[in-house]
C-alpha cells in the first residue's frame, strides 16, 4: 500500500526523522527482539515495508525517571484487523497495565503512560501482513504535556493559557462557547443549559427540528467518568439522567454507578452498598423509571445470572431474587447477551454461557412477580448468537434480533448482518431473507440498536472485511424501517435537506463497539463509552434526521415529505408517496399508492413464517397485510382487500422443471391458514448434509435443500468431506403408491457413494 493513500506521505516521515535527529527503530524480521529508546523525543515504527508474519516485536520507551510521562502519537496505522495487534503497556512488561490494543487502520488518540516507561508489543499471526505503524513519542513531567495549551512546571503541574483549564489544560473555558442557551458555571466550568437544550455548548434543541441529522459533543475528559467499554446503561426519563454501571477499562472490571446530569453537564459517581458486583458484558434497560441490570462477566471470570434494580429517587440498589429457582426456568450465567422490555416482562436472549459459546435460549422475567420463565418457541428456529442486538416493536408484537457473532459451521463463527424476528404472542421465530444488502450495514457484532419513531437505529460495531478493508470500528449510523422492513439510506434522503447535508460534513462520531446507546426524549440518540483500540470516555448525542422523527410543533404542521422535489427521491422514503406531482406523507385511505414501502412479505422464507407474521402485519403502519403463501414458487404474498385473492393467485404459478411439471401437477397451492402449512406446503427436494472430517453426526457443518434435476458437486481438494442426501423425491402423503416411474442416475468421479432408496424412512423397500 502506498503511504500517500492513507494521508502519511513518505517525505513527511523522512522530514520528521531529520527534525528529531534520532535513530529510526527498525522492524523487519524482529521476532522476539526488544529495542530500548531513551531519548526525550523520538520516532518509533516497525520498519520499512510490511511487518513480518508470526512476529513478536517490542519497543521499550524509557523516561529519565518514574516522575515523567510518555506521550505516544500515531501518524499511521495498518494491521490486519482483529488478528494482528499492537499492545501498549504502562510499564516495561506485559504484566503492566494495558493502555491500548490497537488493530486495523483507525488512528487512536494520543496515549499516555504515567509510570515513566512504555512498552509496545507488535503481535502478528501467519495469515497476512500489512504496513504496520508509525508513531512519535515525547517525554513530559505534566499530564498530556499540557495538551499544547499551557506550560509545564518542574513540579509536574500545568500553567494553562487563557481560556483553557483542567489538570492537563485540555478543557476550553466554557465562557468561550457557552452563549445562546446556557450560562457558564464558575464552579464546574461547564455550561448549565436552559430547559429544552442539552450538549456541551447547550446547542442541541430538544423541542424543534433544527439541527437534525447531526452529532453533538456532550462530555469528554470528565474525571468522574472513567473511560470504559462493555458497560451497560439507560436513559431514565423519571430523572432525566443517563445511568451507567460497570464496564471494563482493559485491566479491571468496574463496579461503580455513574450518571450524567444534562442540565449541569456533569458526571456523578456513586459507590453503593449493597450493589451488583463489578462486571462487564452485561445488559441494562429502563423500566418505569428504574434501571434493570442482568448478567455479565465478573472480575473472577465467572458469568453472572443475578438481576438488580436501581431506584434513582431513593439512590439505592435492590436485588430481584426470583420466586422460582428451578434449573429449567432460571437462565445460566450469561455475557454478550441482549435484553428488551415487553410490557412487564424482561426478555433475555442469546449470549455466551460457561459451556456454550453461542446460546439460542430465550428467557423472560416478570418484573412484578419476580418469576423466571424459559420461553419455548412454537415454531421456527432460534439463532445462536452473541454480541447481537435486540429491540421490541410494539406495533407488530415482535422482537428483532440483529447481527452479532454466529456459528457458521460446527467449528467456526462469523459476524452477520442477519435479522431474525420473534413473535412474542405466537412464540414463533423467523430468519428474514437477505435483501437490499447494498442499503444496509455490513456484518457486525457488539453494535447497538435502539428504536426511534418507526425506525430501528443501528450504530457502531466490530466490522472487518478480510483482504479488502482493515476497518475494525464502525462509525456509520443506519436506519431500518420497522413497518416496511427495509434499510433506508440517510445519505440519499438527508441530501435533500441542506441543513442536514451540512451537518453530515461538520461532525461525525469516531467508530467504536461495545458501547452504550440510549434514547433521550424519544428523538436523540446518546452514545457513550465503548472501544476503538482504547476505552472511550466521551458522551455524544445524535439528533436523528427529520425522515426518522419530526418534533411536533404547536404553531404549524409541516409535511416533511414535501422537501423531496423528485419522484425518485420521494419513493426512497417508505413513509412518503408521490401524489398529484408532489411528495406527500402516506395517508391510510389515500388514492395514491405508496411504492416506497416494500413490506415484510418479500423477506419471509417459509409458509409458517408467512402466515404467523402476516396475520398481525395489518396493524403495522403503511404495510400491506395479511399474507398468503404460494407453495410452488415459495413466495409470501400480501393479500389485498381491494384487489381480492383471485388476482393475487394469478401471481402464484407452477413452473416447469426440465420441461415438465413436478409431482404436484399444473395446479398451484395458495395457503392462507397457518394450520394448512403442515398439510399442503410440500415441495420436492433432498437435504444435502455436509460433514467435515473428523465427522460429527450430531453437528453437520452445512445443511441445504437441493431442488435441481442436475447437481454438480465440486468440493475443495483441500477438504475431506462427507456429503449425505436425505429426503423424499415424492412425499406420498395421500397416495401410498406412486403411479409414475422414478429413475435416478449419478455420474461419479473420485467419490465414494452409498445410495439407498426406500418407500419410507429406514427401509429399502421400493
Amino acid at each position: 500500500m502506498d503511504p500517500r493513500a492513507v494521508g502519511c506521505p513518505m517525505w513527511l516521515v523522512v522530514l520528521l526523522l531529520l527534525l528529531y535527529g534520532v535513530r529510526r527503530a527498525s522492524g523487519g524480521d524482529c521476532k522476539g527482539e526488544r529495542q530500548v529508546l531513551r531519548n526525550a523525543s523520538g520516532y518509533v515504527t516497525d520498519g520499512p515495508g510490511n511487518y513480518s508474519v508470526n512476529g513478536n516485536c517490542e519497543w521499550l520507551v524509557e523516561a529519565p525517571s518514574s516522575s515523567y510521562r510518555i506521550l505516544l502519537t500515531f501518524m499511521f496505522m495498518d494491521t490486519e484487523c482483529t488478528y494482528d495487534y499492537l499492545f501498549i503497556y504502562d510499564g516495561d512488561s506485559p504484566s503492566s497495565p494495558l493502555l491500548a490494543s490497537l488493530s486495523g487502520s483507525t488512528l487512536p488518540p494520543t496515549i499516555e503512560a504515567a509510570s515513566g516507561k512504555m512498552l509496545l508489543h507488535l503481535f502478528s499471526d501467519a495469515n497476512y501482513n500489512l504496513l504496520g505503524f508509525n508513531a512519535t513519542y515525547t517525554v513530559s513531567l505534566c499530564p498530556m504535556g499540557c495538551s499544547g495549551h499551557g506550560t509545564c512546571d518542574n513540579d509536574g503541574r500545568c500553567n494553562c493559557f487563557q481560556d483553557w483549564g483542567g489538570e492537563d489544560c485540555s478543557m476550553p473555558d466554557c465562557a468561550t462557547y457557552c452563549q445562546n442557551h446556557g450560562t457558564c458555571s464558575q464552579d464546574s466550568r461547564r455550561c448549565q443549559c436552559e430547559p429544552g437544550f442539552v450538549g456541551q455548548a447547550c446547542d442541541l434543541a430538544l423541542s424543534e427540528n433544527q439541527g437534525a441529522g447531526k452529532w453533538y459533543n456532550v462530555s469528554a475528559g470528565d474525571p468522574s467518568f472513567r473511560a470504559r467499554t462493555a458497560a451497560a446503561g439507560a436513559f431514565l426519563s423519571s430523572t432525566g439522567g443517563l445511568y451507567i454501571f460497570g464496564g471494563l477499562d482493559l485491566n479491571t472490571a468496574l463496579g461503580d454507578l455513574v450518571f450524567y446530569n444534562f442540565t449541569t453537564n456533569v458526571w456523578h459517581q456513586r459507590i453503593l452498598s449493597p450493589s451488583p458486583s463489578a462486571r462487564h458484558s452485561h445488559t441494562a434497560v429502563a423500566w418505569e423509571g428504574f434501571l434493570i441490570l442482568f448478567g455479565g462477566e465478573l472480575a473472577s471470570g465467572s458469568l453472572a445470572n443475578d438481576l438488580w434494580m436501581y431506584r434513582p429517587r431513593e439512590g439505592r440498589w435492590q436485588e430481584l431474587l426470583p420466586a422460582n429457582i428451578t434449573w429449567s426456568s432460571v437462565p445460566p450465567g450469561l455475557a454478550g447477551h441482549a435484553s428488551a422490555v415487553v410490557d412487564e416482562w424482561l426478555y433475555i436472549f442469546g449470549g455466551r454461557t460457561s459451556v456454550d459459546v453461542f446460546s439460542s435460549q430465550m428467557y423472560r422475567f416478570h418484573l412484578r412477580t419476580w418469576l423466571w420463565e424459559l420461553v419455548m418457541p412454537s415454531g421456527g428456529k432460534a439463532p445462536a448468537a452473541a454480541g447481537h442486538s435486540m429491540v421490541f416493536h410494539p406495533a407488530s408484537c415482535t422482537l428483532l434480533v440483529y447481527g452479532g457473532h454466529r456459528p457458521s459451521t460446527a467449528r467456526f463463527s462469523v459476524r452477520v448482518n442477519t435479522t431474525d424476528l420473534f413473535h412474542v404472542d405466537l412464540r414463533y421465530w423467523s430468519t428474514l431473507r437477505a435483501k437490499d444488502s447494498h442499503r444496509g450495514p455490513r456484518e457486525r457484532a457488539f453494535h447497538s440498536a435502539t428504536v426511534i419513531g418507526n425506525y430501528m437505529v443501528v450504530y457502531g460495531g466490530n466490522v472487518h472485511i478480510h483482504y479488502h478493508e482493515e476497518k475494525c470500528y464502525e462509525d456509520e449510523i443506519f436506519f431500518y424501517h420497522l413497518g416496511c422492513h427495509q434499510w433506508v439510506s440517510s445519505h440519499e434522503l438527508a441530501h435533500q435537506n441542506p441543513q442536514e447535508r451540512e451537518a453530515k460534513v461538520q461532525a461525525q462520531a469516531r467508530g467504536r463497539y461495545s458501547h452504550i446507546a440510549a434514547v433521550m426524549n424519544g428523538t436523540v440518540l446518546l452514545v457513550t463509552g465503548g472501544y476503538s483500540g482504547v476505552p472511550r470516555g466521551d458522551l455524544l448525542a445524535y439528533k436523528v434526521p427529520t425522515f426518522v422523527f419530526q418534533v411536533p410543533s404547536l404553531m404549524y404542521h409541516l409535511d416533511y415529505c414535501s422537501m423531496y422535489r423528485e419522484k425518485s427521491t420521494c419513493a426512497k422514503d417508505p413513509e412518503c408517496a408521490w401524489c398529484m406531482n408532489v411528495c406527500q406523507s402516506t395517508q391510510p385511505h389515500s388514492i395514491c399508492p405508496n411504492t416506497g414501502c416494500l413490506g415484510l412479505a418479500r423477506l419471509l422464507v417459509d409458509c409458517q413464517s408467512c402466515l404467523a407474521f402476516g396475520s398481525t402485519n395489518a396493524s403495522l403502519p403503511r404495510a400491506p397485510g395479511p399474507f398468503g403463501w404460494c407453495v410452488q414458487n415459495e413466495t409470501c404474498m400480501p393479500l389485498s382487500a381491494v384487489l381480492g385473492c383471485s388476482l393475487k393467485r394469478g401471481r402464484c404459478q407452477v413452473e416447469k422443471i426440465s420441461g415438465t411439471f413436478g409431482w404436484w401437477g399444473p395446479q398451484p397451492y395458495f395457503i392462507t391458514s397457518l394450520a394448512h402449512c403442515q398439510r399442503e406446503s410440500f415441495l420436492p427436494g433432498l437435504h444435502l448434509i455436509t460433514y467435515q472430517q473428523p465427522r460429527n453426526d450430531s453437528q453437520p457443518d452445512k445443511v441445504s435443500i437441493i431442488r435441481s434435476t442436475t447437481i454438480t458437486l465440486n468440493p475443495s481438494t483441500e477438504m475431506d468431506v462427507s456429503l449425505v442426501y436425505k429426503g423424499f423425491i415424492h412425499p406420498l402423503v395421500s397416495n401410498p403408491a406412486a403411479t409414475e416411474d422414478i429413475s435416478i442416475w449419478a455420474r461419479i468421479q473420485r467419490l465414494f457413494v452409498v445410495a439407498k432408496l426406500g418407500r419410507s424412512p429406514g427401509t429399502l423397500e421400493l
